[in-house]
């Protein structure tokens, strides 16, 4: 039994700073993305005055669009780092407990089961989350390199191939704001009511529902502590962190030298 009022660290400092983070390079997005897509309605023209113009609108939208690409690097580089060197597990990973889990779900949503699975730190849903966050992250920041340099890139692809790249950039950023809109708000904020990646802590009984093989294991003290480091690992790590900064470093190099950007392309109905 759980003490009335009790809190339980669920997130660290970093976790919250990258969901801060990530929320308000997500919002912007949203905003500065969407008058360009939908450039000749009045409420998008509306937004870009308010914001200064469409040069602004658009240099905010490459510069948090940048912000995203290197959390995504960082990202990887994290995982790298806390799945080799610390040996910790990745529990974002769906396993095949997740998919008995969703069998037992809908089990119980249609009256075949009286209790619902019982969920360890991350559930078969949210695991699903994390995987479109991923996947959509690595798409639109794709496809805006595309984007931004459309000239660099049909010396390599077909041109047929940028006009995929807008309308998928299109598509999955309307796709990516419609779940977070109705997924992921409802959800975490609205079916219950969970500050827990703003503040870090979670009251024990929304825990106990929500998280109860975690909180088992937290409750006897089994909770997985980092390995010793290891020279061999450390170097890998550092290793594959070089090539990666070389290697972004490089397709930077290579697309400013292009000649050519978005900024010599108008869009109708904003210039």
């Amino acid at each position: 039994m759980s003490a009335q009022g009790e809190k339980i660290r669920r997130f660290t400092k970093r976790q919250i700073i990258n969901h801060w983070l990530m929320l308000i390079t997500f919002v912007g997005l949203v905003i500065t993305g969407m008058p360009q897509k939908f450039a000749e309605t009045a409420w998008a023209k509306g937004i870009v005055l308010i914001i200064g113009g469409v040069e602004r609108v658009r240099f905010i939208h490459h510069v948090l669009g940048t912000i995203m690409a290197v959390q995504l690097v960082w990202h990887l580089l994290e995982g790298i780092w806390l799945h080799l060197v610390r040996r910790l597990d990745m529990p974002m990973v769906p396993r095949i407990a997740d998919v008995k889990d969703f069998i037992h779900q809908i089990k119980f949503n249609i009256g075949m089961e009286k209790h619902p699975p019982r969920m360890d730190r991350y559930g078969f849903a949210e695991k699903l989350e994390y995987l479109a966050l991923v996947w959509g992250t690595a798409v639109m920041v794709l496809t805006g390199l595309l984007l931004l340099y459309p000239v660099k890139w049909s010396s390599l692809f077909p041109g047929e191939v940028i006009l995929a790249a807008k309308a998928a950039h299109g598509g999955e950023a309307i796709l990516a704001f419609l779940s977070v809109l109705t997924w992921h708000v409802y959800f975490v904020h609205f079916r219950h009511w969970n500050t827990a990646i703003f503040t870090g802590l979670l009251d024990a009984e929304a825990y106990a529902e929500e998280h109860p093989v975690e909180l088992a294991r937290l409750r006897r003290g089994e909770e997985a502590a980092p390995r010793a480091l290891k020279a061999w690992r450390v170097a890998v790590f550092l290793a594959v962190s070089a090539a990666t900064i070389v290697a972004v470093a490089a397709l930077y190099w290579w697309m400013r030298n292009s000649g050519a950007t978005l900024e010599t392309i108008k869009v109708p109905g904003l210039s």
